[in-house]
């Protein structure tokens, strides 16, 4: 039985192999093996209560010596503890989820540094969302409901700019065989603000196997599209007819030269493409790059924007508003409360960015929030996600902000700066505790090569700073946070490298 349960697994049969493990457990219910192989079952279908109810049991069994060979292994592997992490953060019990990543920690092979590195960030992922939790904002989050959204993946919302109507991008069947290839459909808004059921747009748009759409330029003329070519997804332009959309065409060789892209945005001058894209030489996983117009119409090579924006995890939706300066973008990795969070930063005069700030809840989640855009006014935005209660799969939602300053969350901005001509080690980073109730408010790491961090923090409330090279602390301060402090409001500048004295000091 675990044999054919486990050739199911390595096929990605899991709703087969699931069915073989439950059909044993009914008759072996104590057997931590066959409740940790249920427990992964559900794990991969996406049913997190039911993987916990599962792992729950099959962590009291957990062996070193766990033999996934042997067909009378009753025992469960350390595996079992990520699982049950994984299940925790999904459905929101970030402090439990904590211990079961801790508990997990002896059982990752000595030496494997990406391992444990992903397991610390699962666990600031955890603590990063008890924080948001403890603060929320005052940002509404509105299904769009019927007439947009369907039981498919509904995404990747595209308003006109006189909001009269909006693109997006379905799953939902279409065409003669009821195909779920992604296709776009619109909508119209009705007088009364509400709006019209969405019909999919003409076979001139939708003309590729896939197509999604990505971004409008801000005088609603050129459609960025997502077009599956057969070989890849590669970014196409569609141009505003008459009465209809045009054939889509590449936007430029070097955007789709290599790699896959899937998601695009133009500044608002039409200057700039901002695109994603998994070509070699990014910061891991799917990167945000760009290119800038030539004198000549054509687009430059493409530029990787960063470490600023760029994570080692994957980066997703980058939209510039139209003030030129606020970058948005979603990311699994900063300090992300799971899946992809929205996270924006501000450009400065020349034209650098600043370290990102994550929205937080409720418009960020455990699960996976995309897409976003705003209004001008900063007042409204559209996003998509696949959090609990949509219509299914990922739905588009409004988000209202109807007092964008009053989140009552403090950043903290400083540098611990590198040596010259280096960067920091990977092992520097910041603690910071909560010096009322002693526990730990986050853990922090720097920008390498910059020294530069951004530290989020309740007002009204006074912190520990401790600045630590591994398990070493090189300089500690105390930092008391004004109630009334908001973003940006307090700049740390720490002069002193990693190597320096340990020192002590107070703000």
């Amino acid at each position: 039985m675990f044999s054919d349960g486990g050739k199911l697994y390595r096929k990605n049969n899991y709703l087969g192999a699931l069915r073989l493990f439950l059909q044993a457990y009914k008759t072996d219910s104590l057997n931590a093996n066959l409740q940790y192989n249920i427990g992964l079952g559900y794990n991969k279908l996406a049913k997190s209560d039911s993987s916990v109810a599962y792992l729950t049991k099959a962590v009291k069994g957990v062996s070193k010596t766990y033999d996934p060979k042997s067909t009378d292994e009753r025992s469960a592997p350390g595996n079992a503890y990520y699982l049950l992490g994984e299940g925790l953060q999904d459905t929101w019990n970030f402090s439990q989820a904590v211990k079961a990543y801790k508990a997990y920690k002896p059982y990752i092979a000595a030496g494997d540094k990406a391992g444990m590195a992903e397991l610390n960030h699962r666990i600031n992922q955890c603590k990063t969302a008890n924080m948001f939790l403890m603060a929320p904002s005052n940002a509404q989050i509105i299904n769009m409901g019927d007439s947009i959204n369907s039981g498919y993946d509904d995404y990747n919302p595209v308003l006109q700019p006189d909001g009269a109507a909006m693109l997006f991008t379905s799953r939902r069947p279409a065409g003669a065989k009821g195909e779920n290839n992604p296709n776009i459909y619109i909508s119209y808004m009705k007088p009364d603000s509400s709006w019209k059921t969405a019909h999919i747009c003409s076979k001139t748009l939708n003309a590729f196997t896939g197509n999604t759409s990505l971004d409008l330029s801000a005088d609603g003329q050129t459609l960025l599209v997502l077009c599956n070519t057969g070989k890849h997804n590669a970014i196409y332009q569609s141009q505003q007819g008459e009465s209809d959309w045009g054939t889509p065409v590449q936007a430029g060789t070097d955007i789709n030269l290599t790699g896959n892209q899937s998601d695009a945005c133009l500044s608002p001058d039409g200057a700039t493409l901002f695109f994603v894209s998994d070509r070699p030489g990014g910061m891991g996983g799917k990167d945000i790059w760009r290119c800038v117009k030539l004198p000549n119409g054509n687009w430059s090579k493409a530029l990787n924007m960063g470490e600023t924006i760029n994570s080692p995890y994957d980066e997703e939706s980058p939209f510039l508003h139209n003030d030129g300066k606020t970058f948005f973008f979603s990311s699994q990795g900063h300090n992300s409360m799971g899946g992809y969070d929205i996270f924006f930063s501000q450009a400065d005069d020349s034209g650098k960015y600043s370290e990102p700030f994550n929205l937080g809840y409720p418009i960020n989640t455990p699960a996976n929030e995309l897409h976003f855009s705003l209004s001008a006014d900063g007042k409204k935005g559209f996003m998509c996600s696949d959090r609990p209660g949509g219509k299914g799969g990922l739905d588009i939602y409004s988000v209202v902000m109807p007092h964008v300053s009053d989140i009552p969350l403090t950043i903290i901005r400083g540098q611990v700066p590198p040596p010259e001509g280096g960067t920091l080690s990977d092992d520097v980073h910041i603690v910071a505790t909560d010096n009322a109730t002693n526990e730990e408010a986050g853990d922090f790491k720097p920008i390498k090569t910059t020294g530069r961090f951004t530290i989020i923090v309740q007002p009204g409330r006074s912190y520990t700073l401790s600045y630590q090279d591994g398990d070493k602390e090189f300089y500690h301060e105390v930092i008391n946070v004004p109630a009334d402090a908001g973003y940006g409001r307090i700049h740390k500048e720490l002069n002193l490298s990693p190597h320096s004295e340990t020192g002590v000091g107070k703000n």
